[in-house]
């Protein structure tokens, strides 16, 4: 969050209150309970966008000019908003030529499982090679000893997974940009493209040109002659 953010909604609901109304929208928070996060959305220089947040959001707020309650207000008209706990917070890391990737901050049992896959998921390309090697060489050392290393590896990617994530973003001089709540990868990939429209992801597909037949080229070779003329 920054400065001049604007609190629109809460759990998908329009929120129009003060501090006080703030505080009593967190009134059922129990930190010894674990329960759904909240979704808070946000709006900043005319574009929406969401956050989960695990507890009670704390901030100090100004009013909005009377201009900027009624564009939040329109816009939010046009809004969508699905279950709330299908929602799930996702950071995005971005370098200087706007390559992208983004990851779920939810833990993934698959990391505790199969880590190779759970890296090749990921393109954690170094990491899966560097375990790979190290089955390979324990498994042909001793069966006993493979077993330890993948129970090991198996325990230190499932605790270690958010952190291995940013970590390797950070070596592929990726830095942290945002964190975005969605429903899925994709729908917070489009968010991320409202607010820059450069940014580019892995294996994202650029628009195909539709292909022109004869006659379609002849009517735009005629239109652009009466341009020109």
């Amino acid at each position: 969050m920054r400065e001049g953010d604007i609190l629109v909604a809460i759990d998908g609901d329009l929120f129009l209150g003060d501090g006080e109304t703030l505080k009593s929208a967190f009134e059922d928070f129990d930190p010894t309970e674990p329960d759904i996060a909240w979704l808070i959305t946000f709006w900043r220089d005319g574009l929406f966008f969401s956050v989960c947040f695990e507890q009670p959001l704390k901030a100090k707020f100004d009013f909005a000019t009377p201009e900027e309650t009624v564009q939040v207000v329109e816009g939010f008209q046009s809004l969508k908003f699905g279950p709330i706990e299908n929602y799930q917070n996702f950071e995005v890391f971005k370098d200087l030529h706007r390559n992208a990737a983004m990851h779920e901050t939810r833990s993934d049992s698959l990391a505790g499982i199969a880590p190779v896959l759970w890296m090749l998921n990921h393109r954690l390309y170094y990491p899966m090679i560097a375990i790979a090697i190290v089955y390979a060489i324990t498994f042909l050392t001793h069966i006993l000893l493979f077993f330890l290393a993948y129970g090991m590896t198996c325990l230190y990617v499932k605790r270690a997974q958010l952190n291995l994530l940013r970590s390797y973003h950070l070596f592929e001089n990726k830095f942290y940009w945002f964190v975005l709540a969605g429903q899925s990868e994709n729908e917070v990939r489009e968010t991320c493209r409202e607010i820059d429209p450069e940014i580019k992801f892995a294996f994202d597909k650029t628009a195909e040109q539709p292909k022109l037949n004869r006659l379609q080229r002849k009517e735009l070779r005629e239109a652009e002659a009466k341009s020109q003329g």
